[in-house]
């Protein structure tokens, strides 16, 4: 199991960069970059975990388009089997 927090503000720690030791690990950290670049999610909450290359996305959001958005992100991430959307729109 992996489990990625996102917190990072702008930058992505150096613990990345020398690269992950298991497939879980490495696809949490791509999807992790992914996320980042985009400008809708990189400011969002969104805890990533990875399990036998099923991606488990939790946290709350901003609105549901965000939720859908980190969906589309984490399916198209080379390598992902299956994910499991458990992200909540923020209530106002």
């Amino acid at each position: 199991m992996t489990y990625v927090p996102w917190f990072f503000p702008d930058d992505l720690p150096s613990l990345f960069q020398t690269g992950p030791a298991s497939d879980d690990a490495r696809l949490a950290c791509q999807l992790l970059e992914r996320m980042h670049r985009d400008p809708r999610l990189r400011h969002e909450r969104i805890c990533i975990e990875v399990q036998n290359r099923v991606v488990i996305l939790e946290g709350v959001v901003t609105c549901a388009d965000v939720s859908t958005e980190a969906h589309a992100r984490a399916w198209s991430t080379p390598g992902v089997h299956d994910v499991n959307n458990r992200l909540r729109p923020l209530q106002r």
